[in-house]
């Protein structure tokens, strides 16, 4: 311990020295160091040209080694999609199955449609899929001779069953109901004529060409839909009655329909009726003289040839499909038609695929028989396809990893987001979400707010101005204050610089960098200015100018350094984290801080030596030029007086009642703390770094909130396969099936090995796998089913090693994939155990070299498995950091013990309280704890060594300590809370996280500070040496003197006299080692006498 206590004294020694030395060169060459500053400042703004802003999750949140990365680089080479899927949420503020709210749909679709680039639209923009109407029209016909001969009755009972497998109607549909609307569409085929007549539920109907599935718009005819439509429609929804619905009918009185055309086939894109096979054997259309023969068993050319003339139509799915994207027919439909069809449909009128129209709904209603009745939102989707022969542009989209697009899709996207946005519907909510939405919200949201960054540095401004100087002609400085906040920003553009030119990125939270910086380092221009003023106290008014800037410095440069020393190191230790994004914060960070130290000592104390020549020399302070020749300057003693509530809460400290108090209050406090702490959630969503007022956070609040069971869609990958390995990939689907009937993780999935074995067996009639599980067999099926009506549409599902062709085997298989829909997981608890679940099947099957489930948020998702130990590493080790720091500088077991204490306290009532907030831990609340270190470990070590350095007993030297230093470490935290107050009123949850941890920080560290820590010291601090000992009331050490020879509030000239004298040669040293030799608490205070009698003078600096 007296080795500790030796080198630290000649560490403070020796950077006291350096200091006192230093001020007086800045004093002499003011311009000097001001030049050079600058230039420095300027030299590192070059790295700013390598600016390089990163908001990928993936290149943020996680290692680059981590398994989603893995992943990610093996899809680049293999299924990297050109396509970027455009989605749009549209709201209502109530029903929004109703013909107004599906008219004004349509004008969205419409305008969207409009949109045009370069000569090019959605249509020349899409990504197109075949479709296969012809296979649906055919199928329509078998059924409709089955049921031509067929006894209405029978046909009636069937379709009742279809539409009620409960036993009641439809809806709850009144008697006479399949008489008059969906009985009629199965009754009234004409077997005479490809014209086929459905009436439906409105009684409007409409044409359908047969052979085209295309609706006829100039063969109309006019016929009157009735009035009693509302009417009809509620008494067959007589069960639901929980709301008063009073629709207008917003269709025109007359339409022009065709009472022989279908406004909607349903009997074709229609439910199935029980007891009906859907058979797959589609007649042949194209003349080959054998009417009903199945198209599997036509040549080989004539399949082909029907296949490969197939129309394709852009992908893109929404509601407004049920009419055929129709306008007539939209513009037409009535409310029993859009329940009908809602509930009845299976496939789209529009492309033949299957769908699912309900699953585009959100916020749904079901009657009592479970048909929807009422929903609040529905989705529209679009697909847009990037063309190969473009250039493309990287790093667009979601925020979580890498997309691909070309200038005119990019230029699509944000005209489709500006159209979506351009609607003012009363009543109606519209939100899109194009894949650039993320990428150019979260720019915004990482150049940070300019107007509040404004608002914060004048907040800071006009109290700085108020609290380095004094109101009236001379001492207002103005000009300095500005120069000290001018190299908040030159340090700043320093770390920003330095760490670009390094390597290292901006990320979305370096947009709370100023303010931080802001905060924390014009602390050490109040520490400078005030020991400028205490220097004034106890110096002549004559005191030469670089003397008194180096006794200044002397004392100031010590406090400064501590302080900075504890907010870079809490900082550094961040940069050995494996999370890039905050490796790349705290680098930036330590180094601006840094910076900012630099600059204090070195700028802003230049400017202080000129801003002291204009004082002396009697120049106004706003205008130089004026002189007041007669104008006297402010007494010292009213400047360094000790404001009022920190005398009066001196004289309370006595108190035992009030000190048992305040240690029964701080206890209590954390233990709530602990509490809170207990239960907070660890969490990371990357959408919170979305503003909360944007379009997209609103667009994925309202489908969470409307779409519950709508959670993610990962994709489950595969490499090369055969026919060899049938049997696993089997084994794979059906691991995931049973994982979807336990529904916990699973929604639902869709894949092309249900289809394929669907096709097999009841197509080519195989009996079993391993009929079809032969090289010269599988290839052949697999193109078979491919080019088929339903395996088209998984041809985006396989990458081949040669091109796919209608007739001939599939070539090898280099990757397959296909989707699992998960349901939504909140938090780690459910979402790591999911995902773990998923790849415990896909390990467990050996299907192919490389098989893996991904979706983009299992970046966030691995986040979540390693911030909670990423936090607990830099906290322990910003702990221990500063615990070393601060024993070599206090050289005191027991004060550092203290100190370690407040800081715990602090840190667990941040926590704590954080939960109470409703927050989560997250990456920007675990930047945020780590800086709340830094922060608070000032104000108890800056109170521990002014109680170190006091007279008298515990008592006296804890008020002391306050008197000398507590307004300077209110000060530094009170402007530190000025900083990011403006912080409570942004829109972006980064700003509002740093502000509800700050805000915690700063409460609870003064606190601390400046009430628990003085109270702990009254009762259990360390005394001095026995001639320092007496009672608590009283003791032997003169306050006066004290003040007297203070000379800082964090370095007293007794404790700075020290190192100098220790400078003076091997004599002190001997003395020193003498001293270390007696058994007293505290050599210190007896050395400090002993050796002013030496020298004559409590100021020990030496002189200018």
């Amino acid at each position: 311990m007296n080795k500790l206590r030796k080198a630290s004294y000649l560490i403070i020694g020796s950077m006291e020295t350096v200091f006192y030395k230093w001020g007086e060169i800045v004093a002499k060459y003011p311009w000097r160091i001001i030049l050079t500053s600058f230039l420095i400042t300027a030299l590192s703004a070059f790295g700013l040209f390598y600016l390089r802003i990163e908001q990928q999750a993936n290149e943020l949140w996680i290692p680059p080694w981590s398994t989603f990365n893995t992943h990610l680089d093996w899809l680049k080479n293999n299924f990297q999609s050109k396509q970027r899927d455009e989605l749009l949420l549209f709201e209502s503020s109530d029903n929004i199955l109703t013909p107004e709210a599906i008219q004004k749909m349509y004008q969205v679709y419409k305008r969207i449609s409009e949109i045009e680039v370069n000569g090019k639209t959605f249509d020349n923009m899409c990504f197109k899929v075949p479709v296969g109407n012809i296979f649906h029209t055919e199928r329509r016909r078998r059924r409709r001779r089955r049921r031509r001969d067929a006894d209405p009755v029978q046909i009636g009972a069937k379709i009742d069953a279809a539409l009620n497998k409960n036993g009641s109607s439809l809806l709850d549909y009144g008697d006479g109901f399949l008489t008059s609307s969906v009985e009629s569409q199965f009754l009234e085929a004409d077997n005479s004529s490809e014209v086929f007549s459905i009436t439906n539920s409105s009684n409007s109907t409409g044409i359908l060409d047969t052979d085209t599935n295309e609706f006829d718009e100039e063969s109309t005819t006019t016929e009157n839909i009735e009035d009693s439509d509302e009417e009809f429609f509620w008494n067959d929804y007589e069960d639901y009655d929980y709301y008063d619905y009073a629709y207008e009918e917003t269709s025109p009185s007359s339409v022009t329909v065709d009472s022989n055309k279908p406004r909607i086939d349903f009997e074709v894109f229609g439910k199935q009726v029980d007891g009906e096979e859907d058979e797959y054997d589609y007649e042949d259309e194209y003349d080959d003289g054998e009417e009903g023969k199945p198209l599997e068993e036509l040549p080989i050319d004539v399949k082909c040839g029907i296949t490969n003339t197939l129309r394709e139509k852009c992908l893109m799915t929404n509601i407004l499909e049920i009419w055929g994207l129709k306008e007539d027919l939209i513009m037409t439909t009535t409310q029993q038609e859009i329940i009908d069809a809602i509930n009845l449909l299976e496939r789209s009128p529009w492309s033949s695929h299957k769908v699912n129209f309900t699953e585009q709904l959100g916020g749904v209603v079901r009657n009592s028989s479970g048909h929807v009745v009422y929903a609040r939102a529905a989705l529209m989707y679009w697909n847009v396809e990037v063309p190969d022969d473009v250039e493309l542009i990287t790093s667009v989209g979601g925020g979580v990893e890498i997309t691909f697009a070309d200038k005119d899709t990019l230029e699509w996207e944000s005209r489709f987001v500006e159209a979506a946005l351009s609607f003012d519907f009363p009543g109606y909510n519209i939100f899109p979400n194009a894949v650039r939405s993320f990428g150019d919200l979260n720019e915004q949201a990482i150049l940070f707010d300019v107007l509040k960054l404004v608002i914060g540095y004048i907040i800071m401004f006009v109290y700085t101005v108020f609290m380095l100087g004094r109101i009236n002609k001379l001492e207002l400085r103005l000009y300095m204050t500005i120069v000290g906040i001018v190299s908040v920003g030159m340090g700043l553009v320093i770390g920003i610089g330095i760490s670009s030119l390094i390597g290292y990125p901006y990320t979305p939270i370096h947009s709370a960098l100023p303010f931080l910086c802001l905060g924390i380092g014009i602390d050490d221009m109040f520490v400078i200015v005030q020991c400028w003023y205490n220097m004034r106290k106890h110096e002549a008014d004559d005191v030469p100018l670089p003397r008194a800037l180096g006794i200044t410095l002397r004392h100031a440069g010590v406090s400064v350094t501590i302080t900075t020393l504890t907010d870079v190191f809490a900082f550094a230790v961040g940069a050995i984290t494996i999370m890039p994004g905050l490796e790349s914060f705290c680098v930036c960070t330590a180094i601006a801080l840094g910076s900012i130290y630099f600059l204090q000592i070195t700028w802003f104390a230049a400017f202080l030596a000129l801003d002291e020549r204009r004082i002396r020399s009697k120049r106004n302070s706003i205008v130089p030029c004026i002189i007041h020749k007669d104008y006297n300057v402010t007494p010292v003693n009213s400047i360094v007086k000790a404001p009022w509530i920190i005398r009066k809460y001196s004289k309370i400290l006595a108190s035992k009642v009030y000190r048992f108090s305040v240690i029964i209050l701080s206890v209590g406090v954390v233990c709530v703390a602990a509490w809170g702490a207990s239960m907070i959630k660890q969490k990371f969503d990357p959408n919170l770094l979305l503003p909360l007022d944007t379009y997209l956070r609103r667009y994925l609040e309202i489908g969470e909130d409307l779409f519950p069971e709508n959670g993610w869609d990962t994709q489950v990958y595969t490499g090369h396969i055969d026919s060899s390995q049938l049997h696993s990939i089997d084994k794979l689907y059906e691991g995931i099936h049973q994982l979807k009937k336990e529904r916990v993780y699973i929604r639902n999935y869709d894949g092309f090995w249900d289809g394929l074995k669907e096709y097999a067996f009841d197509v080519k009639k195989y009996k079993s796998i391993d009929d079809f599980a032969h090289e010269d067999v599988f290839p052949m099926l697999l193109s078979d089913f491919l080019f088929s009506s339903d395996g088209g549409k998984y041809k985006k599902d396989f990458l081949f090693n040669g091109t796919l062709e209608c007739g001939y085997p599939a070539p090898p298989i280099t990757a397959t994939k296909f989707k699992v829909n998960l349901k939504v997981l909140k938090g780690p608890s459910e979402h790591i155990p999911a995902r773990r679940a998923i790849e415990t099947i896909i390990n467990s099957t050996a299907v192919s070299d490389v098989a893996f489930s991904h979706v983009k948020i299992y970046a966030a998702w691995e986040t979540d498995e390693i911030i909670g130990f990423e936090l607990m590493r830099n906290v322990g080790l910003a702990l221990v950091v500063i615990s070393i720091i601060t024993l070599i500088l206090l050289t005191d077991i027991k004060i550092c013990s203290m100190a370690f204490a407040c800081v715990l306290f602090t840190l667990t009532d941040i926590v704590g309280f954080l939960h109470f907030w409703h927050m989560t831990i997250d990456i920007i609340s675990c930047v945020s704890i780590v800086l709340a270190i830094g922060l608070c470990v000032d104000y108890s070590v800056h109170v521990g060594h002014a109680y170190l350095i006091a007279p008298g007993n515990r008592l006296e030297k804890s008020i002391s300590a306050l008197e000398t230093i507590g307004p300077a470490v209110f000060n530094g935290g009170f402007t530190t809370l000025l900083a990011v107050i403006v912080m409570a009123f942004s829109k972006s949850s980064v700003f509002l996280t740093f502000f509800k941890v700050f805000f915690l920080t700063v409460t609870f560290g003064l606190f601390h500070g400046l009430v628990f820590l003085p109270v702990v010291l009254s009762l259990a601090g360390p005394l001095g040496g026995p001639d320092e000992e007496g009672s608590e009331s009283g003791g032997s050490g003169n306050s006066e003197t004290t003040s007297a020879t203070s000379s800082g509030p964090s370095t007293p000239p007794t404790s700075s006299s020290l190192p100098s004298v220790i400078g003076q040669g091997q004599q002190n040293m001997a003395y020193i080692t003498e001293m270390e030799g007696k058994e007293t608490e505290s050599w210190r205070p007896r050395l400090i006498k002993v050796m002013s009698k030496k020298t004559g003078s409590m100021d020990l600096g030496p002189a200018p």
